[in-house]
């Protein structure tokens, strides 16, 4: 299963919420979403997430 990391930098962008219920939707596709708009974001969480990911995508 290939795993998808979408990172989120804008919390009023429209296709936010289009791209990660569409990849969620993906057969063989295993996607986590991560918000950097939050107050404090986990970083090293974000880190872990980055390396073991196969495909990383940044909104």
């Amino acid at each position: 299963m290939r795993r998808v990391l979408l990172i989120l930098t804008k919390s009023v962008e429209p296709l936010n919420d289009i791209v990660t219920v569409a990849q969620q939707h993906l057969p063989e596709v295993a996607a986590e979403t991560i918000d950097l708009t939050v107050e404090s974001p986990d970083y090293p969480r974000l880190l872990e997430a980055i390396f073991a990911a196969d495909s990383v995508q940044v909104w």
